[in-house]
């Protein structure tokens, strides 16, 4: 195997290795933040709401019974104005969900499902339980929630939500006397519900890792390529050629030395062996040049020597 191949295989499962940690950091830290962002914005429409209520229940509320004692208004109902409120935002952001139930509520409409009834009865069997979150629905049609709990923490409520003789007669009339009534101080009787897509944060996070996996491989292709370019030009190209010349003066017929010791052999092992790089490539082309010299020599000498020669000195 080449060594350009060996060094492309390298660094192609250390790319592969880094890419996938990157990517996987990557799309943790992106849907965290997508999470977050999700979380953001359904605690901002709660606010939004628990505002609208404190006023119809601080500002509305006083002034319209003030103003009519007797009659029964709609908005001075803290919920009917929040999700009246929200039900107008709604309509340019569709996608955003408000809703307020209850297991009795006055207005049916305000019924909770089975999904919601969970929730309130997680609220009712843990009184310290400020808030619930999580998501509901799968791909394109996951959603968030947070619900929070709606207390009766004033005797305010009560007036109109203890008995059907205690309510005003006006609601009386709108709602009827059979729901809506049986509530106790503390009780957890209703939920705050917001619902936020996830589909748009998730695709945007996706979009991050795409964008953050791109560019790393664009680095890596054009970084491998100067790599192994240099690699070629610096290292295989000259030990190619080192080698060819090495193979040829292997090959080629030995040359003799000359009279008084004179090495007429160096030189033509030196040009066999040329081009010779520069840097450790020299010093490896000085070696192979020394190294053939030196056999030469020996060579050379051991012919010269007449026969039997061994044989005589191993006698003496």
């Amino acid at each position: 195997m080449r060594i350009e191949t060996r060094f492309a295989w390298i660094i192609a499962s250390c790319f592969l290795f880094g890419v996938t940690t990157a990517g996987y950091i990557s799309y943790r830290l992106e849907a965290q933040q997508a999470r977050e962002e999700v979380k953001q914005k359904a605690d901002m429409l709660l606010e939004m709401a628990s505002s609208v209520r404190s006023y119809t229940v601080d500002e509305v509320a006083p002034l319209l019974q003030a103003m009519d004692a007797g009659t029964f208004h709609a908005s001075q109902v803290p919920s009917f104005a929040a999700q009246s409120t929200i039900k107008r935002l709604g309509d340019k952001y569709p996608e955003y969900r408000y809703r307020e139930t209850a297991l009795n509520p006055s207005n049916l409409h305000d019924r909770a499902n089975d999904w919601e009834v969970g929730l309130l009865r997680t609220f009712r069997t843990d009184a310290t339980r400020k808030e619930l979150s999580g998501t509901v629905g799968e791909g394109g049609e996951g959603r968030f929630y947070v619900a929070r709990p709606i207390r009766v923490s004033s005797g305010a409520c009560l007036r109109c939500h203890s008995t059907p003789e205690a309510a005003p007669s006006a609601m009386l009339v709108k709602y009827g006397p059979n729901n809506g009534f049986g509530w106790k101080m503390g009780e957890a009787v209703a939920i705050q519900l917001v619902e936020v897509p996830t589909a748009a944060a998730e695709q945007r996070a996706w979009r991050s890792v795409l964008v953050t996996v791109g560019s790393l491989s664009c680095v890596f292709v054009l970084s491998a390529a100067v790599f192994l370019m240099l690699l070629r030009r610096h290292v295989t190209h000259p030990l190619e050629a080192l080698t060819r010349a090495a193979h040829a003066t292997s090959l080629a017929p030995r040359t003799g030395l000359g009279q008084a010791g004179d090495v007429h052999g160096d030189d033509a092992t030196a040009e066999a062996l040329s081009p010779a790089p520069g840097g450790q490539f020299r010093d490896l082309h000085d070696a192979i040049v020394r190294l053939k010299t030196s056999v030469d020599r020996a060579l050379t000498l051991m012919e010269r020597q007449p026969p039997g020669a061994h044989g005589r000195d191993g006698s003496r």
